[in-house]
């Protein structure tokens, strides 16, 4: 008995590691950020979560932030930050908005702000900014997920539109 209580405490361990807050968590503690604003990007099914703890561990530090998830992911309101829920697998409207709100955020930087970009998986749905019209661009993800594409088949034609 005593080895599968190692082996539990051992698998809740790892699973705890890579968690997206533990990850942010991680990567961020002992971090110096430069003399400007920090602002804070976050696109994927993880994004609340991973800006959630950005937001936790920064706190004012961040000036604002723009989050793009998943429906249904954004669990509460993160200071200082607008969060999108959107569209996935297929981009929808506020994909395309909170895309938008992220490009304008950080299209007055200076060279002394930093961008904290989050990214996890769903992001290339979540982020998008199509060349195609936006209709053209949700039928053609729609076709290949009928076709069974798998990720890296859609990113493919996907990062071409």
């Amino acid at each position: 008995m005593k080895l599968r209580e190692d082996a539990d405490k051992i698998i809740e361990k790892a699973i705890k590691r890579v968690l997206p807050d533990e990850a942010v968590f991680r990567a961020l503690n002992g971090k110096q950020f430069g003399p400007g604003k920090i602002y804070v990007v976050a696109a994927g099914k993880a994004a609340w979560q991973m800006a959630k703890a950005a937001s936790n561990f920064m706190g004012d530090l961040i000036e604002a932030g723009v989050v793009v998830t998943k429906y249904k992911h954004v669990k509460d309101i993160i200071p200082q930050m607008t969060c999108f829920e959107a569209g996935h697998p297929i981009p929808d409207q506020n994909s395309y908005r909170g895309t938008q709100a992220a490009l304008d955020l950080v299209s007055h930087l200076h060279k002394e702000d930093t961008v904290l970009f989050l990214l996890s998986g769903g992001g290339s749905a979540l982020f998008e900014k199509p060349l195609c019209s936006e209709e053209e661009l949700a039928d053609i993800t729609r076709q290949l997920l009928a076709c069974g594409a798998d990720i890296v088949e859609i990113n493919t034609i996907r990062k071409r539109l």
